[in-house]
């Protein structure tokens, strides 16, 4: 005799109990994935800032130890910027795109220690005619030898949360060039861009978010830093000294 079996299926309880575990999963599991990804991104960073370094490194021995600036008046063309003038060096242009800031304006999201935290205590802007020293924006008013950056271990080049200003012109800063001290996070906090010239937040709640970026030292070691540890840091400065001078973008400036 043939038994007749009824086939059992789920209740509507108990699939709205297995939707609700995996949306639970869900919610723990994506972020976690969200945060591997990011720091996959920051590692590849941090390594084409590495690149960078030693790119930056040969330059400085072909142009007897003298540092590049931010923009070269260079004929036939406008300007070259110091991007232009190390990607020789580095080879494949990819270097100089960040992962987590996309495919940017020219420097893809890195910038350049203009200035330092003040006007005049970075690595250079441009040199003007007639030269002054607000214009090349170096202590020394004019390239930076190497002998004259006294702690290179310990001084900020290139980093790659860049600012948002005048890159119009190409021109991509590490640090502001109308907002000195505009600091924005690029890994863990504020994701960008920073790069439409109409973000103007206050330096302190983008720094308050937590977060930070990779940093290219002038000696050309990089590593990942704090935003809370890079802002207004004397670590910008190449003259130091000069650089625990309070300004208005920083009124206090630490080590």
């Amino acid at each position: 005799m043939q038994q007749n079996r009824q086939l059992k299926g789920f209740t509507l309880i108990e699939l709205l109990v297995v939707i609700a575990i995996i949306s639970i999963l869900a919610s723990i599991l994506f972020p976690v994935f969200a945060r591997a990804r990011e720091q996959a991104r920051k590692a590849s960073c941090l390594s084409n800032l590495n690149q960078m370094g030693l790119a930056v490194m040969m330059y400085v021995q072909d142009y007897d130890e003298t540092y590049p600036i931010g923009r070269f008046n260079l004929p036939p063309t406008p300007f070259a910027y110091w991007y232009d003038v190390i990607a020789p060096y580095v080879k494949n242009k990819q270097v100089f795109v960040c992962p987590t800031a996309g495919q940017q304006v020219r420097s893809g999201g890195y910038g350049w220690n203009v200035r330092g935290t003040s006007t005049t205590n970075g690595f250079g802007y441009y040199k003007s005619d007639p030269p002054t020293a607000a214009n090349w924006g170096t202590p020394t008013g004019g390239a930076l030898n190497i002998a004259a950056v006294e702690e290179a271990a310990n001084t900020i080049l290139i980093t790659d949360p860049s600012s948002n200003n005048n890159v119009a012109s190409g021109m991509v800063y590490a640090i502001g060039y109308s907002t000195i001290d505009y600091i924005p996070v690029l890994h863990g906090g504020q994701i960008g861009p920073f790069y439409d010239g109409t973000k103007t937040e206050a330096p302190a709640s983008t720094v308050a978010r937590g977060g930070g970026g990779n940093y290219l030292f002038a000696d050309g070691h990089a590593k990942y830093l704090e935003a809370s540890r890079s802002f207004c840091s004397n670590m910008w400065n190449v003259d130091k000294v000069k650089g625990k001078t309070p300004t208005a973008n920083c009124p206090v400036v630490h080590d």
